[in-house]
């Protein structure tokens, strides 16, 4: 298979540049391809539960607490509110005596 006009000018240009510079310049440009693969990956990782932590610092609901079965919501009988008025709640000393 004959290599096209731009194939043909990257062999002149590789011809050109001294082997060492070609070597610099390809391993740049695959740090700098690394470099943006990570951000890809952080940005994976991060940016997709960034819009439940933005609803819920703006007072929305947890999503994720109404699919977790065990989730008890606070102020019923199985999990009481201890930050009630003195002598209320299992840490008041009424209860432990």
């Amino acid at each position: 298979m004959n290599p096209n006009n731009f194939q043909r000018m990257l062999e002149e240009d590789v011809e050109r540049i001294a082997p060492e510079k070609y070597e610099r310049i390809v391993s740049s440009v695959w740090g700098n391809l690394g470099f943006l693969r990570m951000l890809g990956d952080v940005a994976d990782l991060y940016m997709s539960q960034m819009v439940g932590v933005m609803v819920m610092a703006a007072g929305g609901n947890d999503p994720d607490h109404s699919q977790n079965p065990n989730h008890i919501p606070p102020n019923t009988p199985d999990r009481p509110d201890n930050h009630g008025p003195a002598g209320v709640g299992p840490q008041s000393p009424e209860v432990i005596r």
